[in-house]
């Protein structure tokens, strides 16, 4: 069993202690436990520092809203309105076509999701801050808890700057109506958390599994420095090549095949996750990767337990980046005519193609379900449109909650923050250095004798190149856009039904106009150009 199984469990129990944020909320508590009553022994103290990571479970994963942003905004996936479904107010199509405004469901979950985060590290920060772990037998030090909390905050930061640029910097429990820091101030900060709670982490990988181990931190500080260009103006593309030699250490290995770091059991399988959201369907729900992707027929069709949302798809012209006979578009998508899966006496999956096919319900209500790797418009997609991703194993028999712990680092991407940098300093090339770093993570992705043609030398792996191989390696990681608009193509950049354009403020997401309102002294970003304030409502971060 995971070593967090009761991660949500345990999350529930602080629930009126954490409602913390930046502003002042007026309520009527019906029920309460306050600190001064609660860290009464270790198990409280442990269960308090539970529940962000509890938190993280309904917040970064698949289709949540700041995987959404970062995704659904990007050129890989998208979530077409398909017939009478899937439009939702139009947020996914705004996303995809980068029309977002400041009231849009997702743009304001996300920034909500993110400062409930903050709140919830706070709130542990301030509550521990006269207690005696040492007297309670807590099975850590205060230090490395207190430092855990530190990186899970600065975590929720990064996205919050890479997301919205501007925000303000909250660490203490009921500051009210705090000021705007730029992008610049936010990344010292981070950067200072970071380096300041290194010193106190475990690097153990099994022990740390699920929380953040020194080697989490080294991973967030690669990525933070990898942007630094972006974020401040200043590149700091050495600083970016020091945190992954660090990183380095912490003895991580590539898996064997591309897919093993997303399997079901991947918390015992995969020796390349540095940093995850620990899930299981009993203890540590929310886990919904299939649910987004899969068509309704798949339900039966699969044995599975709660029936898929026929969502997410692949955009066509991210399907066709890949070579045919790349393993992560044969392995890691379903197109075609669709049947039912069973498990081998072996425990393998297969496709029972001697079956009746799986059957549509919608615009081809009988007929054999067909997944085409075309969709006419963000508006105008049917129920079989789309590539569909199955990146993340999914079990016959299981639930809505699927077992796969959520990978939010994982050393491949190390190896690629490193390379990328190095090319930077070679003025966009790649030396034998970085083609050999590269190459290194993708031939997994081939066959032996496929191999030869498929790798990259310095001539062939240029910087587009360079991140177009980034894009199929981490496709749905939560990453691209972050990657495309340090790369000066998220917005100038045409794809599908997404079109070019020369608004540089939509390289961010706009300040939620709800958050204005409650807060006067917080700033509109370069996104809230073209709003206005409206009366204040009180809300809370």
């Amino acid at each position: 069993m995971k070593a967090l199984k009761n991660i949500c469990a345990i999350s529930l129990l602080l629930g009126a202690t954490a409602f913390t944020s930046c502003t002042d909320l007026t309520e009527e508590i019906h029920s309460s436990v306050i600190a001064e009553n609660y860290y009464n022994n270790a198990g409280e103290v442990m269960a308090a520092m539970m529940r962000p990571w509890g938190h993280f479970c309904g917040t970064m994963q698949v289709a949540q809203s700041p995987w959404s942003c970062n995704e659904l905004s990007s050129d890989g996936a998208a979530w077409p309105q398909k017939g009478r479904h899937g439009y939702d107010n139009g947020d996914w199509i705004r996303l995809h076509r980068h029309q977002w405004i400041p009231t849009d469901g997702q743009v304001v979950d996300a920034w909500k999701k993110l400062f409930e985060g903050i709140g919830y590290a706070n709130n542990f920060l301030t509550d521990t801050e006269n207690i005696d772990f040492e007297a309670l037998q807590v099975p850590m030090s205060k230090a490395q808890a207190q430092a855990e909390m530190r990186v899970y905050r600065a975590y929720c930061y990064w996205y919050v700057m890479d997301m919205f640029g501007t925000a303000p910097i909250c660490e203490k429990i009921g500051e009210i109506n705090p000021s705007s820091k730029s992008r610049a101030e936010l990344f010292a900060w981070i950067e200072k958390e970071l380096n300041e709670s290194i010193p106190s982490l475990s690097e153990s990988k099994t022990e740390t599994y699920g929380r953040v181990s020194k080697w989490g931190a080294y991973a967030l500080l690669a990525r933070l420095y990898l942007n630094a260009e972006i974020y401040t103006g200043q590149a700091r593309w050495d600083d970016c090549i020091a945190a992954c030699d660090e990183l380095a250490k912490g003895g991580f290995a590539l898996d064997k095949k591309w897919n093993d770091t997303f399997r079901a059991d991947n918390d015992k399988r995969s020796t390349e996750i540095i940093w995850s959201i620990v899930y299981d369907e009993v203890y540590a729900k929310g886990m919904g990767w299939y649910q987004r992707w899969l068509h309704y027929a798949h339900q039966t069709g699969w044995d599975l337990q709660s029936g898929p949302w026929n969502g997410l798809v692949t955009q066509p012209t991210f399907y066709d980046s890949f070579a045919d006979n790349d393993l992560r578009k044969v392995e890691g998508f379903l197109i075609g005519k669709q049947y039912p899966r069973k498990v081998d006496e072996n425990g393998n999956y297969y496709y029972d193609t001697t079956a009746e096919p799986l059957k549509g319900s919608e615009e081809y209500n009988g007929q054999d379900l067909v997944f085409v790797n075309y969709i006419k418009s963000m508006t105008e997609g049917e129920e079989n449109s789309g590539a569909r991703s199955i990146k993340y194993e999914i079990q016959p028999g299981t639930t809505g909650d699927m077992n796969n712990d959520w990978v939010m680092f994982r050393y491949s991407e190390v190896i690629y923050n490193k390379a990328e940098a190095l090319m930077r300093k070679n003025g966009g090339k790649a030396t034998q250095e970085v083609v050999d770093m590269i190459n290194s993570v993708r031939q997994r992705s081939f066959k032996a004798e496929d191999w030869e043609k498929a790798k990259y030398t310095t001539a062939t792996l240029t910087m587009d190149e360079f991140l177009a191989e980034k894009g199929r390696e981490f496709a749905f990681e939560g990453i691209r856009r972050t990657d495309l608009v340090r790369f000066n193509k998220f917005v100038t950049t045409s794809w599908w039904d997404k079109t070019a354009s020369n608004e540089p403020k939509r390289n961010i997401f706009p300040i939620p106009q709800r958050q204005l309102d409650a807060n006067a002294n917080l700033s509109p970003n370069e996104a809230n150009s073209s709003m206005v304030r409206v009366a204040v409502v009180y809300f809370a971060f």
